[in-house]
Order: C-alpha cells, then sequence, then structure tokens
C-alpha cells in the first residue's frame, strides 16, 4: 500500500481541488466553509495556493450544469419546455442582462449559483465568457471568504 505524506503541500492541494469540484456539482452550500477553513492554512502561501484550485475546480464542476441549460431545448415535459420558452424570451428581451447577473450569482450566490448556470446554457452565454465570468467572480468570493480568518486574527489580536 502506498504511504502519503499527510503534511506534503501537494496533497493538500490536490484535497482542495477535489474538495472543490466535489462541493459545486452537487449543490450543497458548503463551499463557502470550505474556503473559510482554507483561509485558515498556514503559511499564506500555501493557503492561497489551496484556493485558487478550490476556485478553479469548483468553477469547472459547474461547466455539467451549463451544459444541462444548453441541453434544455431536448426537454420532453411541458412544464420544462413552458420554462425554457419563457427563458429565452426573457434573454431575448433583456440580451444584455445574462452576464450582469451571471456575475452577480457567481460573486453573491443570489440567484443560486448552480441555477445561474444553467440559466447561462439556457441564454447561450458562450462557454469561454461562462468560464471567465464565473472564474473572477468566485475569485471575488472565495478570496474574500478565505480573508475572514486572518482578519479575525488582526483584529481579535
Amino acid at each position: 500500500m502506498p504511504e502519503f505524506d499527510l503534511s506534503s503541500p501537494l496533497l493538500a492541494v490536490a484535497t482542495a481541488f477535489t474538495t472543490g469540484f466535489a462541493l459545486a456539482i452537487l449543490p450543497v452550500g458548503l463551499a463557502e466553509v470550505a474556503a473559510v477553513a482554507i483561509g485558515m492554512v498556514r503559511p499564506p502561501g500555501l493557503a492561497l495556493a489551496m484556493l485558487a484550485a478550490f476556485t478553479v475546480a469548483h468553477v469547472a464542476a459547474k461547466v455539467p450544469w451549463y451544459f444541462l441549460g444548453r441541453a434544455a431545448d431536448r426537454a420532453r415535459t411541458p412544464r420544462v419546455q413552458s420554462f425554457v420558452t419563457r427563458a429565452r424570451e426573457l434573454v431575448a428581451r433583456y440580451p444584455r442582462y445574462g452576464v450582469g447577473i451571471l456575475a452577480l450569482s457567481a460573486v453573491t450566490s443570489i440567484p443560486p449559483f448552480h441555477l445561474a448556470a444553467i440559466a447561462a446554457g439556457i441564454a447561450r452565454i458562450p462557454l469561454g465568457r461562462f468560464v471567465l465570468v464565473c472564474l473572477a467572480g468566485r475569485i471575488v468570493r472565495f478570496g474574500l471568504l478565505g480573508m475572514l480568518p486572518s482578519m479575525a486574527r488582526l483584529w481579535l489580536g
């Protein structure tokens, strides 16, 4: 059986990546807790590498949700077809809002980020733009959350 060095920085970064992916593929809402926990890691350079891996994995795991939205035209149930039609009409009426709403969701999770990823697919936001907007928003969100432990240390002494 292989042995793992549990103090390995590479293992820490790989664990952060895996955790980021797992918490994003299932919309369970624990990514924020993980980002704060990563912020407690010492040294700060390791925490930054872990947070970067976590964020990249988190965004990568939203891509299947995006493609679910892209495949929405294939929906067979009348309820889903009606929803997709209304969503497309809304996008046609307000074409410039899609990326802004996606960015807002990436930073604030309002609307829920996985739903925004599906909506981005329905709205046919280009995949590259989707990834860049999500990555930028999640860097801001997880970066701020990861800074909380350091800020608390400063404030509390």
